[in-house]
């Protein structure tokens, strides 16, 4: 009996543990400094096109003020022509953000700088498993 129970306490105690990790799985590094600001809005802007699988949940986490540059970088994904997803909305910024991906097909990241100010930022996406 008191076997029985050790065993059923391990094997829950190693489903809980693995339960609550989460494992994130590098997928690619975004770059984008700005050194100085155009009068042509798409030279201020970084664009790359990737594919996201259904199904799937991606991190985005952005790291600011490299070489102190001030800029904050505002990513936005889309979908075709529709903004999907961003991390400046309301006033708000968030340096991580996550999505779940709900079809498999090719989304746009398009990343400026707040305020139109210079920037130098890394953006690292990574899948959640």
């Amino acid at each position: 009996m008191k076997q029985t129970l050790f065993i059923i306490f391990i094997l829950s105690f190693g489903i809980m543990k693995t339960y609550g990790q989460q494992k994130e799985v590098f997928i690619k590094q975004l770059e984008f400094k700005l050194e100085h600001i155009s009068e042509k809005d798409y030279e201020n802007e970084y664009f790359v096109t990737l594919k996201l699988n259904k199904g799937s949940t991606y991190k985005f986490k952005i790291t600011n003020h490299r070489d102190n540059f001030a800029g904050e970088a505002v990513i936005e994904l889309l979908d075709a022509d529709t903004m999907i997803l961003t991390n400046s909305l309301n006033g708000k910024y968030f340096e991580t953000i996550g999505f779940v991906c709900n079809k498999t097909a090719f989304y746009d990241i398009l990343i400026k700088y707040k305020d139109k100010k210079p920037g130098f930022s890394v953006v690292d996406i990574v899948m959640v498993q």
